[in-house]
């Protein structure tokens, strides 16, 4: 069985980190056809040879997916497309943060 470990650093609060974590799960869903469900705050997804987590922390997120054999040609292109996925919502969310705070006097 082929293994990806993926974690990302956020810097939102953990119920704006959840919606990502849903942008992420929708998209996958569309290219690949998982299905997903939340377990507090887990998203636990699968499907034919494929299944696994993306746990939300208050400062990160953490994906743990198993492929099984014949999915095991795919690790690749899987774990490019979560990185993509990650990497290009975090940006989005840091910049919303960065919005929010107050400018700092001269």
């Amino acid at each position: 069985m082929s293994h990806i470990s993926i974690k990302r650093v956020h810097h939102t609060t953990l119920p704006e980190a959840k919606k990502l974590a849903d942008k992420v799960a929708a998209k996958l869903s569309k290219e690949y056809e998982l299905r997903s469900h939340w377990e507090d705050d887990v998203l636990h997804f699968d499907r034919s040879g494929v299944n696994g987590t993306l746990a939300v922390g208050p400062k990160d997120f953490h994906v743990e997916v198993k492929l099984g054999f014949l999915m095991a040609a795919f690790k690749g292109p899987l774990q490019q497309a979560m990185e993509k996925n990650l990497d290009s919502l975090i940006p989005a969310a840091e910049t919303k943060a960065a919005a929010k705070k107050p400018a700092k006097k001269a």
